[in-house]
């Protein structure tokens, strides 16, 4: 790891810099999320990024990872399956912020777990990805054999069955965008996709195939041995203020309430931490 000076300020280095608006606004707003919420919320557990090393599958731009840089992190590994995006944007990210991170394409299904990855990290973050991953239980396995014993998983989504839950909202056509239009029956939703030149329409239609809930991702997480420390479930998902800029949104959390079955279907984001037992 190498520290940033005291004075340095990654947000506005970031800001500053001549980079697409895109790749600005979402490295900020998965810097502050992580900076706001999942480190917090680690810290409430007993966990710290001090020292630790950390692992993002899918890490995008990287704004989650260099927050943990940024908290203390001893060593920190990216990995994503778009390639271009890690050598284009990420490393271009990581330099203009100032951390040293560990960047490498990898699909955490279909390929192998490198041998030196193998029980090295206390942490490793899974951020809106596993939705998007074939199978929950082998994305499961696999990133268990990253952790050391008592090593975590931080592990945020949104069910299917919620109300962006189709990601219809990426494709572009105005109707495809309401909430729970993607609930429709499927040869009606698929009309709406056939009509949408979006790039995202086939992943869309994987997302539609896959339809994950928080409730299978809790079975597959008992089922591979992790232990469940935490969870949480949204209502207003914490990003939306650092993500449309907005402070006045509100986080809403409903947890208290998860004990009723609708409430893990509906809510905007489910969050799990979960722990390799010693």
């Amino acid at each position: 790891m190498t520290p940033s000076p005291s004075n340095h300020d990654p947000v506005q280095a970031i800001a500053s810099a001549k980079l697409h608006p895109r790749t600005t606004r979402n490295w900020i707003s998965q810097f502050k999320l992580a900076q706001g919420t999942l480190i917090p919320w680690l810290a409430s557990r007993g966990i710290s990024c001090n020292g630790a090393a950390v692992a993002e599958i899918g890490c995008a731009e990287g704004g989650v990872l260099m927050a943990c840089v940024d908290a203390g992190a001893s060593y920190a590994l990216g990995t994503d399956i778009q390639g271009p995006l890690l050598r284009e944007v990420t490393t271009k990210c990581a330099s203009i912020a100032g951390y040293t991170v560990e960047l490498t394409e990898h699909d955490v299904i279909y390929e192998e777990i490198p041998t030196q990855w193998h029980g090295r990290f206390d942490v490793v973050m899974l951020r809106d990805v596993i939705e998007h991953l074939d199978d929950t239980s082998i994305a499961l396995r696999n990133i268990k054999r990253l952790l050391k014993p008592g090593g975590v998983l931080l592990l945020t989504f949104p069910p299917y069955t919620s109300p962006y839950g189709g990601h219809q909202q990426l494709l572009d056509t105005r109707l495809a965008k309401l909430p729970f239009i993607h609930m429709l029956p499927r040869s009606i939703f698929q009309k709406f996709i056939n009509k949408t030149t979006s790039v995202n329409k086939e992943e869309v239609e994987r997302l539609a195939v896959i339809r994950l809930s928080a409730d299978r991702v809790r079975a597959s997480a008992v089922a591979e041995g992790f232990e469940i420390l935490d969870q949480r479930y949204f209502a207003l998902r914490p990003v939306f203020r650092w993500k449309y800029s907005t402070p006045w949104i509100p986080t809403l959390e409903i947890t208290a309430l998860s004990g009723l079955g609708f409430v893990r279907l509906l809510a905007m984001e489910a969050a799990f931490l979960l722990r390799v037992p010693s």
